[in-house]
């Protein structure tokens, strides 16, 4: 079987004379299907990076990995139930769990009054006599 693109520019990222961060990047992301598969069969973070590194898979250090984790895998959007979960903003007017701009009613175009007066602290230069003790 044929390897993919993404291996192969993986692979020629790696034998190319580049940065070192480069060449982390290219290799992580040669392991990246692994890595994922790893972790959403419950193993943890270090557990992947030590069993790499022992390896020899990679050479590069655990914050390192760490980041990559979090850059290109858990930060890209879920694809299938396992994966992890997004956080979906609310609007606190809508229904708890609604999505922002989702909501069963639609918005009206009436006006709504607005407060005359902001909460919260507010300075009066001209001081009161009933203020003074």
């Amino acid at each position: 079987m044929a390897k993919s693109l993404s291996e192969r520019i993986a692979a020629r990222a790696v034998k190319k004379t580049s940065s070192r961060y480069a060449q982390n990047k290219a290799t992580f992301l040669a392991l990246r299907g692994e890595i994922k598969q790893a972790l959403e069969d419950g193993w943890p973070v270090k557990s992947a990076w030590e069993t790499l590194f022992e390896e020899g898979k990679i050479d590069f250090g655990y914050q390192a990995f760490r980041g990559y984790v979090n850059r290109l895998i858990l930060s890209t959007p879920a694809t299938n139930s396992t994966a992890q979960t997004q956080t979906i903003m609310t609007d606190p007017g809508l229904g708890q769990g609604d999505k922002l701009g989702q909501s069963d009613t639609k918005p009206t175009m009436e006006k709504q009054e607005k407060p005359t007066t902001l909460k919260g602290f507010s300075f009066n230069p001209e001081p009161k006599k009933e203020d003074y003790l």
